[in-house]
């Protein structure tokens, strides 16, 4: 059995490696989905697979992390 759950955020970066200035200086953001996959033969005493819950608010913390910011390389100025 599988179980699967989608996680959607928005953030935003800047293309350093490009080969135009605009690109380089230029803050953009994308949309995007993580899809979650639990498999198991098995299930729990619940007859679950995983409960949905403890997965969801694992996701959350990291998905938090990233949704609505701006992901910075490693080399940027922070306070850019």
């Amino acid at each position: 059995m599988i179980i699967r759950k989608l996680f959607k955020f928005e953030n935003a970066h800047i293309v350093r490696g490009c080969s135009s200035e605009r690109c380089r200086a230029s803050v953009h953001g994308h949309s995007y989905k993580i899809e979650v996959l639990f498999e198991s033969d098995y299930l729990d005493n619940g007859q679950m697979v995983y409960d949905f819950g403890l997965m969801k608010q694992g996701m959350k913390a990291l998905i938090d992390s990233f949704d609505h910011s701006i992901a910075l390389w490693s080399g940027d100025d922070v306070q850019y």
